[in-house]
């Protein structure tokens, strides 16, 4: 079993300066939990949804970009890893995804601990393969 297999795809990301509460609304609006940063086609950061809601707390109205709220550096897996070996640095470094990079260092996908947990409730079966579509 692959990552590239059950990573979810596309993914939803957001600039550096994407203030917190847009990030938060397209959370929202996605339905998902973690929005990598994204530099120059890099991924330089990554918020959590309970990062957005300590910076709500902390912050109020106050428009502050994500990169004051992001962690980094983050960690990163190829899509040719094995589900154990997302599973294992889920759980090792205390995380809830991680961000799926080929070998151009390019995101291409998202795996995250719902994603495993689904794997292994039997609830997910393998994606077929799709291609993925380069920004120029």
């Amino acid at each position: 079993m692959l990552v590239r297999d059950y990573m979810s795809q596309p993914v939803t990301a957001v600039g550096r300066d994407t203030e917190f509460h847009a990030a938060f609304d397209l959370m929202r609006h996605h339905k998902v939990h973690h929005l990598p940063v994204v530099d120059r086609g890099r991924v330089v950061g990554i918020v959590a949804e309970r990062d957005l809601l300590l910076a709500a707390a902390n912050f109020g109205p106050a428009e502050v970009p994500v990169e004051e709220i992001m962690r980094a550096p983050v960690a990163c897996i190829s899509p040719r890893a094995s589900l154990r070996s997302a599973a294992r640095q889920l759980v090792l470094k205390h995380i809830g995804s991680l961000p799926v990079l080929n070998a151009h260092k390019e995101l291409v996908g998202i795996i995250t601990e719902t994603d495993v947990f689904k794997v292994m409730a039997g609830m997910a079966r393998p994606r077929k393969a799709t291609k993925v579509k380069r920004r120029r």
